[in-house]
């Protein structure tokens, strides 16, 4: 009998430390278990999914335009040549004729650059300006050096445009020729006769002008090249002076330069 008393009593204390003694939770632990899972505290958190493979550039990358980070991607320069189409009174003694163009300097950002430009043009003289002169042949000759802002617009592709302008210096040179023989040496001692094209009159003035264009540029180099081809025209005006009782002259010079070449 002491011994039954005895095992009964040490019972309900074992049974007790199974539901509270390590590794069993009470129904305290639980409720609080379930109350971490339900304010989502104890969840982790979702990884940020990865960048999908088909996703667009942003832009300044791919085919739009540079950034322009690299302290060597500000510099900026030109070069091309191409034609002149003289308009209004000018084609009364200019026509048709070649230019070149070469330009350095520096890009702002990818919208904004300006380049300092030299160009030169070579126009010939009409015929009907010539016979009223009495001068067999003759040509009109500009160069100038001019500072051109030049502004990208935007684009995301291999193509895109630009406007540009500015001023500066402008010299006109308006020069007669007739051909005449003349005799030619060469380094041993030998000489011939040839005809070659003789000055035999000219005027000059220095002016102010201006010029303002548009162009087109193809990325032909690559999508993230800084260097493009280009294609552009302007109307180039030269405050050149008119004839006088003092002076000689053409009047104002205006021509519409078509150019071609490689931009950076």
């Amino acid at each position: 009998m002491a011994c039954s008393a005895l095992a009964l009593a040490a019972f309900p204390s074992s049974a007790s430390a199974q539901t509270s003694g390590p590794g069993v939770s009470s129904s305290s632990d639980y409720k609080a278990y379930l109350t971490e899972d339900i304010d989502g505290a104890s969840l982790a958190a979702a990884p940020n999914p990865a960048p999908s493979a088909s996703a667009k550039p942003q832009y300044g990358q791919g085919n739009s335009y540079p950034s322009y980070q690299s302290r060597w991607s500000h510099i900026a320069f030109e070069a091309g040549g191409g034609f002149n189409a003289p308009v209004g009174h000018t084609t009364n003694y200019a026509t048709y004729g070649g230019n070149l163009t070469l330009g350095a300097g520096w890009n702002f950002n990818k919208w904004l650059g300006t380049l300092v430009e030299y160009q030169f043009m070579d126009d010939k003289i009409p015929g009907r300006t010539l016979a009223a002169v009495g001068a067999p042949g003759g040509n009109v000759h500009v160069w100038s050096f001019t500072v051109d802002p030049i502004v990208y617009l935007p684009s995301k592709g291999s193509f895109g445009a630009y406007f540009t302008g500015g001023g500066g210096f402008y010299r006109k040179v308006t020069t007669f020729t007739s051909p005449q023989a003349v005799l030619y040496c060469d380094y041993f001692g030998f000489c011939y006769e040839g005809v070659a094209n003789v000055t035999i009159g000219h005027f000059s003035s220095n002016q102010g002008g201006m010029n303002i264009g548009t162009g087109f540029i193809w990325k032909a180099f690559g999508p993230d090249s800084n260097g493009k081809l280009f294609a552009e025209v302007r109307y180039v005006w030269v405050d050149s002076p008119s004839a006088s009782a003092t002076q000689q002259g053409t009047g104002s010079f205006g021509t519409l330069p078509v150019t071609f070449g490689v931009r950076w």
